[in-house]
C-alpha cells in the first residue's frame, strides 16, 4: 500500500522529509517528493503520476484535497500548523532565505513577492504575507480532516513530543516491529548496515540505489530506531548551527523553531486582516483564537 506524507508549507516538512527519507533508505523503499502540480501536468493527475512512478512513499507539499483523492489506496499522515505561525515563518523565509527553485521547478510567484517584502517595513510586509499565504492556507481550508486512512497531527505536538509522535507515525505506516528484544537487536544491526553509506546526517536526499555495500533486505524497523534517528535530526544540526529552538537567525531556513511566534508579530491590524481573509480557520483547526 502507498504511504503518503502530506506536509504543509512552513510546518516542519523539510525536517520530516529527511527523517522519512532515511527510513526509506534503510528499508530500500522507493520515494518521490511532489511539490507542484507541474510535476504531474503531463500525466493528467497526481494519481496518474504515482501509478507511473510507483513509489512506496510519497511526500506531498500543500496537497489539495481534489488531487489527493486521485491517489490509489494509501496510509497517510497529514501535519498542520497554526496558520498564523505559517504566515510569520513564511514572512521571514520568503523575504530572506527560501529557495526559488527546487526539483527543477521555479516558484515564479515568490520572486516578485520577495522583492515586495524587501521594500516594505515589517508591519506592511506581514499584511502582504497574509494574502500571499493563500497559496498554502486555502488548501488547509478545503482539506477533509475526517478521512479514515489519515493520521492528523499538529506540528506543535510533533516537535514537542518527538519520540512518541514519530513512533505513532511509523506505527501508522506499519513500519515498526512489535516489541521483541531479539528482533530489535537483529533489525538494529541491519539498519546500521543499510545506512552505512550515508556519509553525514542530515544529508542530501540520495537515491537508495547508489550503494557501495550489499543491502540486508528488511521490511520493518526496530522500535529503537525512532529515538536514535531523532538524535541526528535536531534543530541545531538541521540549521547547521549551535542554536537551540527559540534562538533566532532570520537568514536561516530554520529561523527559530518554536510554536506561537505569531504573538510576537501579529498586531490587532494583522489579526483583523487574517480573519477577514481566512475566517475561522484558526478555530476550525483546533488552535486558540488568542
Amino acid at each position: 500500500m502507498l504511504l503518503v506524507y502530506t506536509g504543509r508549507h512552513k510546518a516542519a516538512s523539510s525536517w520530516s522529509r529527511y527523517i522519512l527519507a532515511e527510513a526509506a533508505s534503510a528499508l530500500g523503499m522507493r520515494t518521490l517528493t511532489v511539490i507542484s502540480p507541474l510535476q504531474w501536468a503531463e500525466h493528467g493527475s497526481l494519481g496518474a503520476l504515482i501509478q507511473d512512478k510507483k513509489p512506496d512513499l510519497v511526500s506531498l507539499t500543500n496537497a489539495r484535497q481534489e488531487d489527493y483523492d486521485t491517489l490509489p489506496p494509501r496510509r497517510t499522515v497529514n501535519v498542520i500548523r497554526d496558520p498564523r505561525d505559517i504566515v510569520v515563518s513564511g514572512y521571514f523565509s520568503h523575504r530572506n532565505s527560501h529557495v526559488t527553485q527546487a526539483l527543477g521547478i521555479t516558484w515564479e510567484e515568490l520572486i516578485p513577492h520577495r522583492q515586495r517584502l524587501q521594500e516594505l517595513d515589517l508591519d506592511e510586509g506581514m499584511l502582504e504575507e497574509i494574502e500571499f499565504s493563500g497559496f498554502f492556507l486555502d488548501h488547509m481550508v478545503t482539506w477533509n480532516y475526517s478521512q479514515p486512512e489519515v493520521l492528523e497531527l499538529k506540528m506543535e505536538d510533533l516537535v514537542g513530543d518527538k519520540v512518541r509522535l514519530w513512533t505513532q507515525i511509523f506505527d501508522h505506516y506499519g513500519l515498526l516491529i512489535a516489541p521483541n528484544r531479539v528482533r530489535e537487536w537483529v533489525l538494529s544491526a541491519a539498519v546500521k548496515w543499510n545506512l552505512a553509506t550515508n556519509k553525514e546526517r542530515p544529508m542530501p536526499l540520495r537515491p537508495t540505489t547508489k550503494r557501495a555495500l550489499p543491502r540486508i533486505p528488511i521490511k520493518r524497523l526496530p522500535r529503537g530506531y525512532v529515538p536514535r534517528t531523532l538524535e541526528f535530526f535536531t534543530f541545531a544540526k538541521m540549521s547547521n548551527s549551535t542554536r537551540k529552538p527559540g534562538e533566532v537567525d532570520e537568514m536561516s531556513h530554520y529561523r527559530k523553531g518554536i510554536p506561537g511566534d505569531w504573538r510576537n508579530y501579529f498586531t490587532e491590524r494583522h489579526a483583523k486582516a487574517f480573519r477577514q481573509r481566512y475566517g475561522d480557520l484558526v478555530e476550525r483547526l483546533g488552535y486558540p483564537p488568542e
